[in-house]
């Protein structure tokens, strides 16, 4: 192929073709893999697989919660993994749970504020200050397309 040329079509097909046939493979391999950490799982004593949970959550923890830190900061800093455990961290979920803690530790701050601001393009469009005895409730509305926010002095406290 001459350089800088993009390669002719039966080219980009062939190449298509070998990177779904990539992706078929990776899929059946961590399949297997599933299979074998659940037996492997699965053939622990319960003291073993309390000592694994236990273990495995004081580290998320400790990532998550105490150090607030990145996905990254808990595979390699915390749990101590190289960087081919980052895929692994997402095929079993792992970086789902880091972002629901994330947002859960911004849900519960936001829980304490005392004024609440809405920002348009000519600047602050609304402000209340919020009296001791009220609070903020959010919630997703319409397929999650609606943000709902109320503010009174009952509905907030329903979530403590």
């Amino acid at each position: 192929m001459d350089e800088g040329k993009l390669p002719v079509k039966e080219d980009k097909e062939e190449a298509l073709d070998k990177l779904a046939e990539l992706s078929q493979e990776m899929e059946k391999s961590r399949k297997v893999y599933e299979h074998d950490n659940d037996t492997w799982w699965n053939g622990l004593s319960e003291q073993e697989r309390e000592d694994a949970f236990y273990a495995v959550c004081k580290r998320i923890f400790k990532a998550d919660i105490t150090d607030n830190g990145s996905y990254r900061y808990a595979l390699y800093d915390v749990f101590g993994f190289d960087p081919g455990m980052y895929m692994r961290g997402m095929d079993c979920g792992y970086m789902g749970i880091h972002n629901a803690i994330g947002d859960g530790e911004d849900y519960q701050k936001m829980r304490r504020v005392n004024r609440f601001e809405v920002i348009d393009e000519t600047g602050r469009g609304y402000v209340k200050y919020l009296d001791k005895d009220e609070g903020i409730q959010y919630s997703l509305q319409d397929d999650d397309r609606t943000l709902k926010v109320f503010i009174d002095k009952m509905r907030w406290k329903e979530d403590l």
